[in-house]
């Protein structure tokens, strides 16, 4: 027949210990011998302590996985996304670290953005995986000639920080700011062969008009 108690709780009609124990209860004193006046449902009494005792571990684990479902369905992947962009420019921000001694802490970041992304939009993963490694090339060419090949790294990071700055603020300068010269950069992106990265930046380009991720 199975633990009834456990069917209970699968059910949705125990959620709680307090819950557990009164129908617990309930059924010991329809089956105690002394209740009832006889020994014919002494076989079943003396199984609900056993069943008792297994529903209680059974609940403790249900609690928590629900739990922990729900925190995920809560969580806004969106906004904890362009939290870990924000984390990863400045580890990655020229000048302002020791590489090997924030490659740990970079890499985490970057694991943790992709798992945000997936959660938010998968479809977006694989595009996301190129636009970085293209934005990570750019970032890392060596200066060449009068005005350095650096200038495309410099003009796509405040288009990404102003992205950002929006999602993590609400604030609609951000917004405004990242918009500026935006076909100039598109172009440039373009003539340097970093299509995975004019194409992801425009989706999130797009999705501004769903609103800010802090705000959802």
């Amino acid at each position: 027949m199975g633990n009834g108690f456990v069917q209970l709780i699968q059910s949705g009609k125990l959620l709680s210990f307090e819950e557990l124990k009164s129908t617990y209860h309930k059924l010991i004193m329809k089956t105690h011998p002394d209740a009832v006046g006889s020994d014919k449902h002494l076989k079943r009494y003396l199984q609900l302590s056993t069943d008792y005792e297994e529903a209680r571990a059974y609940l403790a684990v249900f609690r928590l996985t629900q739990g922990k479902r729900e925190e995920r369905a809560c969580k806004n992947h969106r906004h904890a996304f362009f939290k870990q962009l924000h984390l990863i420019e400045s580890l990655e921000m020229p000048y302002a670290f020791h590489p090997e001694e924030s490659s740990e802490k970079l890499r985490v970041a970057k694991e943790t953005a992709m798992d945000e992304l997936r959660s938010w939009r998968k479809e977006l993963a694989e595009l996301y995986d190129s636009a970085d490694k293209e934005y990570v090339r750019i970032k890392t060419e060596k200066p060449m000639g009068p005005y350095l090949k650096h200038a495309l790294a410099l003009n796509v990071r405040p288009l990404v920080n102003n992205l950002i700055g929006f999602h993590l603020t609400g604030r609609g300068l951000y917004a405004k700011q990242a918009r500026q010269n935006l076909s100039g950069i598109m172009h440039q992106l373009t003539e340097n062969r970093c299509v995975a990265l004019r194409e992801f930046l425009s989706l999130l380009l797009d999705d501004m008009r769903n609103g800010a991720a802090v705000l959802e």
